[in-house]
């Protein structure tokens, strides 16, 4: 090969390099608002951002692949927890995980930052980032099969897409606050407390560890009812 043909080669494969390196970059500034939901970026979003980095969150946590692996993956944990959820644990932590092996430190946040934080968690959770990570891709399908409604999804599918985050049935789910099978042996109460429980557990039992549920009463009454079926079973086994 000469000096000139290996010039050639390199002037080439630098400025094609060049060329598709721009195209791909001015692609995805066209693309940024379809992915990313630049237009749900508001005021609010941005203050829960400034809150994940006030109390130093990436530090256990990983969220869109940077941070600490010691603690769960936040990306896509809107889904899997829903705002609720996030509001009681990370305004009271040490009540969440009293009875886990899994602990994280009292931050002090307030209940403004833990609203804005949900809200950036939320932002988060709507970036299209191709099903990332995949391990909550489960409750990411089960949150927009309900918003969607396009097919009525069974008892089952729909308390673990609303209680999955924490609760767990056989391989199912996460077995942060209890599996199913074992919870509906314990239950005491009749269908109509068990369901406002569900909705809202301090109205039935006062500080108790479980945060109020963003779902709605209809769906409380679906996981109620399947509760009761876990239940009925056992009992008919027996």
């Amino acid at each position: 090969m000469t000096g000139k043909t290996a010039k050639a080669i390199f002037w080439l494969g630098t400025l094609s390099s060049a060329i598709i390196f721009l195209w791909l970059t001015y692609d995805f500034h066209q693309q940024e608002p379809k992915f990313v939901k630049t237009d749900k970026l508001n005021e609010q979003v941005v203050a829960g951002k400034k809150v994940w980095h006030k109390h130093n969150c990436n530090d256990c946590h990983t969220i869109l692949g940077f941070g600490g692996y010691y603690a769960p993956d936040m990306t896509k944990a809107y889904y899997r927890l829903g705002e609720s959820a996030i509001i009681s644990v990370v305004m009271n932590p040490e009540q969440a995980y009293k009875d886990t092996f899994r602990k994280m430190p009292h931050l002090g946040v307030t209940k403004d930052e833990a609203v804005n934080m949900a809200a950036f968690l939320k932002w988060v959770a709507s970036i299209d980032n191709r099903t990332w990570p995949p391990q909550d891709e489960k409750f990411v399908k089960a949150f927009q099969l309900r918003e969607a409604n396009a097919q009525k999804p069974d008892s089952k599918d729909i308390a673990m897409g609303a209680c999955g985050g924490c609760h767990s049935l056989g391989d199912l789910g996460n077995k942060l606050s209890g599996d199913f099978n074992d919870i509906s042996q314990r239950i005491s109460y009749d269908r109509d407390t068990l369901v406002k429980f569900i909705h809202a557990p301090q109205s039935v039992r006062q500080g108790i560890a479980m945060p109020p549920q963003n779902i709605s009463s209809e769906t409380a009454a679906i996981i109620a009812d399947f509760l009761l079926s876990l239940k009925a079973e056992k009992e008919v086994q027996k």
